[in-house]
């Protein structure tokens, strides 16, 4: 066996196809609010921005595990999305791609928190309301949108 084999990755369960770059594109959304999070100043905006990370991470989980379950149902290994037995699966697929969006969303809001809290801010000046209340939207229609 050659020596670069031991360097691959074992093969990803969701396979190549539709249902591996819908839960891909909810862990890229995800990660990037991370992102913001970890790249917000220490203060009252970075902990009202912490108390949405495990919200936003049993999103993920909840979008992968779905993700899953359609591979089992109906693989895919191209970028069609398959019917299902009952002609669901456009319909979960669709919602996955809602969720990627709405995480996305809430990083997008967190980010104007962050903003807010940068230069220019006031030591222990704490978040502006309306901002934190469009991340708690995109989170709770993310939330929503996994099933959770």
């Amino acid at each position: 066996m050659p020596r670069w084999a031991f360097w691959r990755r074992p093969p990803d369960p969701l396979g190549e196809g539709v249902w591996a770059r819908a839960a891909h594109s909810v862990d890229r959304a995800v990660r990037r609010f991370e992102q913001v999070v970890d790249g917000c100043p220490p203060g009252p905006s970075r902990a009202a921005l912490e108390q949405f990370l495990p919200r936003v991470d049993l999103v993920a989980r909840a979008a992968r595990a779905r993700a899953l379950q359609a591979q089992a149902e109906a693989p895919s290994t191209e970028l069609l999305v398959p019917g299902g037995p009952d002609g669901e699966h456009p319909e979960v697929h669709r919602r996955l791609t809602r969720t990627a969006t709405a995480c996305a969303q809430a990083a997008e809001a967190a980010v104007m928190v962050r903003v807010d809290a940068g230069e220019g801010a006031q030591a222990g000046e704490a978040p502006d309301a309306a901002r934190l209340a469009a991340v708690e939207r995109a989170v709770a229609r993310a939330e929503e949108l996994a099933g959770l």
